[in-house]
């Protein structure tokens, strides 16, 4: 049963506008009132009116969405006062807002490097690296936001974004935990946590999760996919299907509900409605090999060996280094009844591939070549592998059940441990 993850399991960790400007008219009085009194010292009174009023414009310009605008006003109050730790991660926070990570790194790592006590700047900073999937260094800052500010909300849930992003799920569900406790009215949390649960398989309480964020905020296209992606791993794909028809109704260019109510069909057996949902979005998004993959193993599923063959083709074209590719293709090539498309030999070759470039460290990887191993008859190969894989994700409920399939017996409980670690912060300057 080879692997057709679902693509498109979204979580957010940043407010939106809305909340960040409720924020910013809540702090705003204050900090203009310590930024005249820090300039004040170094500057005319003059200069550090015109200062102000341009760090204000910046305010304004962003809670009217106009970012160059602001990012110009802010660039200009860093020419009056450079020490300025507040305007460097202001506009740092632009730069993000403008999808430009590496130049909100720069800005915000000056912010820090100004004032080492500035909590928010280090979370903001987390927040960067993250948009670069950069998670060691984002956990590093992250840390230290935490410490500087032990009650941020966001602080914790942007952390557990970065332990998402390394499949740490175990930790990324403490960090969300602590975020609801600081503040139980935030959906993003639910659904960030929900997103870690369905990593760690615990799916029934991953959609608890997403229902508490849908409760909140029912007409986020986010949160319906994500609560139809935890349907479709618990094989209930009538109500993924639902969640996907909500989540395109909601959004009708949401190109992941378009793939995911296509793997919906897949697991109902309607293979061709499949096709079309995948063809669909191929269409929105011509360069993504995982559609390809996926249109293939429906194409194969229906007995169409040369379609399934010409989209595993595509998708290894598109990435050579698509291990997913490689073992689809493997997994065709013994299944196909006839030559030249069945050719066992090449099979398991691409299965191995498959494995190898994934370091032997994809369970999924290994799962695929027990099935190509066992298609096979090497028996005592396919048992030892799918043993490997289960080692690695001892709850996935698919290698349990094809384990029982092949042996009768049940796949036994095998603990999963994982080593304390510990996440440096680098000098960001």
């Amino acid at each position: 049963m080879e692997k057709c993850t679902p693509i498109g399991l979204h979580y957010r960790i940043t407010a939106t506008p809305q909340e960040q400007a409720m924020i910013v008219r809540k702090q705003v009085v204050l900090l203009l009132s310590a930024l005249v009194l820090s300039f004040w010292q170094a500057h005319s009174c003059g200069a550090s009116i015109e200062f102000v009023d341009l760090f204000k414009g910046g305010l304004d310009a962003e809670d009217m969405g106009n970012l160059d605008d602001a990012l110009g006003r802010y660039s200009e109050a860093l020419k009056l006062n450079p020490q300025s730790a507040r305007t460097w991660a202001k506009r740092g926070e632009v730069y993000l807002r403008k999808g430009d990570p590496q130049s909100a790194i720069k800005d915000l790592a000056q912010a820090v490097k100004l004032d080492l006590a500035y909590g928010a700047a280090f979370t903001r900073l987390g927040f960067a690296y993250n948009a670069l999937n950069e998670y060691d260094k984002a956990i590093g800052a992250l840390d230290l936001a935490v410490k500087l500010e032990p009650t941020s909300s966001e602080a914790f849930n942007t952390r557990g974004f970065a332990f998402n992003g390394k499949n740490d799920y175990d930790r990324a569900v403490k960090d969300f935990d602590k975020a609801i406790l600081l503040n139980s009215k935030d959906a993003r949390y639910y659904n960030n946590r929900g997103f870690a649960l369905n990593g760690k398989h615990e799916y029934p309480k991953a959609v608890e999760d997403f229902d508490r964020a849908i409760e909140m905020d029912p007409n986020n296209a986010m949160y319906h996919n994500n609560r139809g992606v935890a349907y479709l791993r618990q094989k209930n794909f009538d109500k993924a299907v639902e969640d996907f028809d909500k989540t395109l109704k909601i959004e009708s260019k949401f190109s992941s509900g378009y793939h995911n109510r296509g793997m919906a069909y897949s697991g109902k057996g309607r293979h061709d409605k499949a096709i079309e949902e995948f063809s669909k979005v191929i269409e929105m998004n011509p360069s993504s090999p995982v559609l390809y993959k996926d249109r293939g193993t429906a194409y194969r599923k229906l007995g169409e060996y040369e379609l399934a063959l010409k989209d595993f083709e595509k998708a290894i074209e598109l990435d050579k280094k698509f291990a997913p590719g490689y073992a689809a293709l493997g997994l065709l090539r013994v299944l196909a009844p006839e030559p030249p498309i069945h050719n066992p030999v090449q099979g398991l070759r691409l299965a191995e591939k498959a494995v190898t470039l994934t370091n032997g460290a994809s369970p999924d990887m290994l799962e695929n070549l027990a099935e190509v191993q066992h298609a096979l008859n090497h028996r005592d190969d396919a048992l030892r592998t799918l043993q490997n894989a289960l080692a690695m994700d001892p709850s996935n409920k698919d290698y349990q059940e094809l384990l029982k399939k092949w042996t009768g017996v049940d796949a036994p409980p095998v603990p999963l441990t994982r080593p304390e670690k510990r996440y440096l912060f680098p000098n960001p300057w």
